[in-house]
């Protein structure tokens, strides 16, 4: 190797805890390298990964990816304390190797003392890099089925416990399992409740903020004795909270769920926190809304059609105002009203007239005519609505029938290989049962009853829930400051797709409608413009 070239330290480890090959050990190694006198190397970076596997490719671990991708020219030589600290994978050193070819880069690896300058160096590398990968399948074959024989009996491994859940020592202490924490119970089976109820997650945390109520965090400091932080609730803490599989006691790994014998999921607590029905239905009603179009205000929140409503001249969004108010003769202080009015007008587009109405009016209409239209329906919620997995199920057979390809081409063939072989195959064929089982229901979805009239919900939702349901549902509403009476203006109120809310609310038509349309004070010809405009939103 010629002196004086540039080096970058690739260091890494899976768990800070051998010190043959802790980070400090192998930044050590490479800088005795570096700096050895036929060398004379400049050490200009270090790419520290820790908490990473040698499965991983190097392109994509998170420090040394970003050298590889963007900063590739300011280095001239990888360097590495051992082979297995850059991959122990063969198929990656391979691609690694190649890249450096076409890069113009060296690999150097000190404990093996190889010299990627010739072919015979390449050739030892290559075959020490899959003397590498076979050792990673052997210690990951063990590791696995010390895993698989604990999860057999929920035995719980290691780490804190999930959200909402204790560990308990059975068996005379031997064995370790989840249970529910009887102490946060209530608070989960507040938050189920309210999301049940419609309740918006910010809702919720602003309440347990205001009613004192601990985090799971301080929660868990508590218990052990220790000082709380005060950590806030947050709707993002709720909504982390309401999909995470330990929910329904969802064992996963590396954030995909183990899965047994027969493609169900590992479920560990004994009796989990919800049902795998359960669990699914409170995720699907936290779901984000559709997104509101552009052009409303910053507070917007304090209006219930922010986002919603349109003017009815030109179609754009309206954005909240409130005004300044004025002050009488005798000095007493008239406060101001809050005023939807036209975004397009009001950034001076090219809308002629542009929308200035009172907001409490148009709430007040659309809170009547929504009363009025669905509120004695009978409210019906369609199970099985998750979002497709098709694309899933489609890489998932890909992956399987790989697997099974490598096999019988003897990729499989060395010491450990074939267990670990098992372990993948087993995993991936489970996947591949839920995923279609879960396509298959996703494609006959039923109806359920929630025993209660449209009317009664919509009574105890408060302004932001109101809102949000308005937007799930896709409602818009088209305003104009004059009606067909001149004197108070005119409006149009489209319920959204009534093929949809016929499934959730067991509408029977004679007819075949595919909108719910009401209005008041305007010409027909407003009604087929408010039309118009929701069939170009819709594009």
């Amino acid at each position: 190797m010629q002196p004086n070239l540039r080096y970058l330290a690739c260091l890494r480890l899976s768990a800070d805890s051998d010190g043959s090959t802790s980070i400090g050990w192998q930044r050590g190694v490479i800088r005795h390298h570096v700096s050895s006198p036929h060398l004379s190397g400049v050490l200009v970076g270090e790419a520290e990964d820790t908490d990473v596997s040698g499965s991983l490719s190097p392109f994509k671990r998170p420090k040394l990816g970003r050298w590889l991708m963007s900063r590739a020219d300011e280095f001239d030589v990888i360097i590495a304390a051992k082979m297995d600290r850059l991959t122990r994978r063969s198929m990656h050193f391979n691609e690694l190797l190649e890249w450096a070819q076409q890069n113009g880069k060296f690999i150097v690896c000190v404990e093996e003392g190889f010299d990627l300058s010739t072919p015979q160096g390449k050739m030892m590398a290559r075959m020490t890099a899959v003397f590498a990968e076979a050792e990673w399948d052997t210690i990951q074959a063990r590791v696995l089925n010390g895993v698989q024989t604990r999860l057999e009996n929920r035995s719980w491994l290691t780490g804190a416990p999930p959200t909402g859940y204790r560990i308990k020592a059975v068996e005379g202490g031997k064995r370790k399992i989840l249970e529910i924490d009887q102490g946060f119970h209530p608070y989960v089976e507040e938050i189920f409740s309210r999301i049940r109820e419609g309740q918006s997650t910010h809702r919720i945390a602003r309440d347990f903020n205001s009613r004192g109520i601990l985090t799971w965090s301080d929660h868990l400091r508590k218990l052990k004795g220790e000082e709380t932080k005060g950590t806030q609730w947050q709707s993002t803490i709720i909504n982390k909270f309401i999909r995470s599989p330990w929910v329904p006691g969802i064992y996963t790994y590396k954030g995909e769920a183990v899965l047994d014998d027969q493609g169900e999921p590992v479920v560990l607590p004994e009796m989990p926190l919800a049902s795998m029905d359960e669990w699914a239905d409170l995720v699907d009603r936290i779901k984000p809304a559709p997104k509101a179009s552009t052009g409303e205000s910053r507070n917007g929140a304090k209006s219930l059609l922010s986002g919603i409503a349109r003017c009815g001249e030109c179609g754009a969004p309206v954005t909240s105002l409130l005004g300044s108010g004025h002050t009488r003769k005798d000095g007493t202080k008239v406060p101001g009203h809050r005023y939807y009015r036209c975004s397009n007008k009001f950034k001076g587009g090219a809308c002629a007239t542009g929308l200035y109405v009172r907001a409490d009016a148009l709430d007040q209409w659309v809170d009547q005519e929504i009363r009025g239209s669905v509120g004695q329906w009978d409210m019906y919620e369609r199970a099985g609505k998750s979002p497709s997995q098709a694309r899933e199920l489609q890489s998932a057979r890909a992956r399987l029938e790989r697997l099974e390809a490598d096999y019988l081409a003897g990729e499989y063939d060395g010491e450990g290989q074939e267990e670990s072989y098992r372990r993948i195959h087993k995993s991936l064929s489970g996947k591949v049962a839920l995923l279609a089982k879960q396509e298959e229901e996703r494609a006959t979805p039923t109806l359920k009853a929630t025993g209660k009239k449209y009317g009664e919900v919509w009574e105890v939702k408060d302004q932001e829930d109101r809102r949000e349901f308005l937007r799930t549902y896709q409602v818009k509403v088209w305003a104009w400051d004059k009606g067909a009476d001149e004197k108070e203006g005119g409006m149009v109120m489209d319920l959204g797709d009534i093929q949809t809310m016929a499934q959730e609310f067991s509408l029977t038509k004679k007819e075949k409608v595919t909108r719910i349309v009401v209005s008041h004070n305007v010409p027909e010809e407003c009604r087929f413009k408010a039309l118009a405009f929701a069939r170009q939103e819709s594009v």
